[in-house]
């Protein structure tokens, strides 16, 4: 009957180890130092997964308080009533457990408040901020010109353009005949012209 409960409390073990640590398993961590600073970095802000470690953990600490506060008997009947094995056996489960899930989750929330720190600094740095981008990597440096590249010229200013005259409308009155027009039928006209009637 031992060797059954031992062995059923070490299943529940490994069954309840796989399951635990959902900030390990499921959260994405900002890396140091980052690679590209001037990239967007791919990291998990929420908090999700240690807020369900933080519960995984309060469950088992209550488990284990149950079990430490349960009556021993010889020949458990079931209820409160456990055979010493069986109730250190899951005292020691829970306690391990508790400390599993409460490790994930202490994790789990420093990994956010870094990932939020390295998003904000990596916001500074793609906005133009060197200095934010050799916080993120010491060995990152900016790119240069490549030696005999052509550099871009800047762009042409804008030229404003000229103001518009307003247009002048021609004198009023009689028009005046032009230095080559001779009325044939006025004959001063014609003898200033010099044409021979």
């Amino acid at each position: 009957m031992k060797g059954l409960a031992s062995s059923s409390a070490a299943l529940v073990l490994l069954l309840a180890l796989a399951q635990s640590g959902c900030s390990w398993i499921f959260m994405s961590r900002a890396p140091d130092p980052v690679p590209v600073p001037t990239a967007p970095v791919d990291c998990t802000t929420s908090r999700a997964a240690p807020i369900l470690d933080t519960i995984c953990s309060g469950y088992f600490v209550a488990n284990g308080i149950v079990l430490a506060a349960s009556h021993t008997c010889p020949s458990p009947t079931g209820g409160t009533c456990f055979d010493q094995g069986t109730k250190v056996a899951g005292i020691i489960t829970s306690i391990a457990l508790a400390g599993v899930c409460g490790a994930s989750a202490a994790a789990g929330f420093g990994y956010a408040n870094r990932c939020e720190e390295t998003k904000e600094v990596n916001g500074q740095c793609i906005s133009g901020n060197e200095r934010a981008c050799l916080k993120l990597n010491p060995d990152w440096s900016p790119p240069r010109l490549v030696p005999g590249a052509p550099a871009q010229p800047p762009p042409p200013p804008q030229v404003a353009p000229p103001p518009e005259t307003p247009a002048v409308p021609p004198p009023s009155g009689p028009s005046q005949p032009s230095a080559t027009h001779v009325d044939l039928f006025d004959p001063d006209a014609l003898a200033r012209a010099g044409v021979e009637q």
